[in-house]
């Protein structure tokens, strides 16, 4: 692999990132025993009747990864697909590492993607998780010992521990048992502090407001092609409260894959131009990153984003209502279900 094709897979796996930095933060682990398969059955017998065996498993760790895994579903066989891979990028609410103290995290998963590798297709989908979503996640006691699951807004899930990458392994088991034990093969974190830094270095990026941020940021104009720059782009993926119209997460997950979309266009247009791009921006945003990696590693998933067809961005389906103190998004279970199956599975 030459230095200018490494250069173009680094950075196109940023520009993933800073999707991710887009609200906040993002971290990378590699974790491939943190989740395990749905309804695990050995050797399961065809059932006489439609039934399904989804079901969250609280210690995914005690499922066996040498046992097939294989589901019903709507009276159906399903094995869990061996053909691909995970990425899960994190963005955090913090500006940068440095607002986590020692011994205590002050951030919370205000974005969350999941990168899902095709690699028989040569395809990737993005699975959007609203961080409203109520879900089990972990929690512990004021000594940081485990105290069991408990639901929560999943976004809560990173705000144990220091917020590096012990937070984000919680915040990987907290998605993939909302997945229904889905496998999460590696993390990635960004703080929002990245998302103005990356915007300025391609340039600013274009795109068209639909919401009214009248007294939020008066320089994004509704109804407009809007030029973002600096922290413009930052309260464009980020501003939820004193929002006119959007009371709930799901305007701004909607702009976020707006943002998503201009910032990749952006970013190739750089790529074409400077082929020493992606050393300049990392050297920029190495303090905006945690990251456990290696390079051939990073290197691996970032390839995979520059020669993989992109598909489609998934959002599970859901309502969103008001809590006690916060929002609150509950998944419609039986959507999901069927999301899992056709991302996840394949006939047995």
């Amino acid at each position: 692999m030459t230095d200018s094709t490494k250069n173009k897979i680094a950075i196109i796996a940023a520009g993933v990132a800073v999707v991710a930095l887009a609200a906040g933060s993002a971290v990378y682990m590699h974790n491939h025993s943190a989740a395990s398969p749905v309804g695990v059955v050995e050797q399961p017998a065809v059932p006489t009747e439609p039934q399904s065996t989804f079901e969250h498993v609280d210690d995914p760790n005690s499922l066996s990864p040498t046992i097939e895994r294989l589901i019903y579903y709507n009276g159906a066989q399903y094995r869990y697909r061996e053909d691909i891979d995970t990425l899960l990028i994190i963005g955090t609410d913090i500006y940068d590492q440095e607002d986590n103290e020692e011994f205590r995290c002050n951030s919370q998963a205000d974005l969350i993607l999941v990168v899902v590798f095709d690699n028989t297709n040569q395809k990737y989908n993005i699975i959007q998780i609203n961080r409203d979503t109520i879900t089990g996640i972990k929690r512990y006691d004021v000594l940081g010992q485990y105290a069991g699951i408990i639901d929560l807004q999943i976004a809560l899930s990173h705000s144990y521990g220091t917020g590096g990458l012990d937070s984000c392994r919680d915040t990987a088991f907290a998605v993939s048992r909302l997945l229904y034990d889905t496998d999460i093969d590696s993390v990635m974190s960004v703080t929002m502090g990245a998302v103005p830094a990356f915007n300025d270095l391609v340039g600013g990026v274009d795109v068209y407001v639909e919401d009214n941020f009248r007294g939020v940021d008066n320089t994004l104009v509704q109804g407009q092609i809007n030029h973002l720059e600096g922290d413009h782009a930052l309260t464009f993926v980020r501003a939820r409260m004193g929002m006119a119209d959007d009371s709930s997460n799901i305007n701004r997950m909607s702009r976020q894959r707006t943002y998503m979309v201009a910032l990749m266009e952006a970013l190739g247009n750089c790529l074409q131009k400077d082929p020493d791009f992606v050393v300049n921006a990392y050297s920029q945003l190495a303090n905006y990153i945690v990251s456990d990696i290696s390079t051939d590693e990073f290197n691996e998933y970032a390839e995979r984003f520059v020669t993989y067809e992109q598909g489609d961005i998934l959002v599970p389906e859901g309502e969103s209502v008001e809590g006690d103190r916060y929002m609150e998004f509950y998944v419609d279970e039986d959507a999901l279900q069927q999301l899992i199956v056709d991302t996840f599975y394949e006939p047995a």
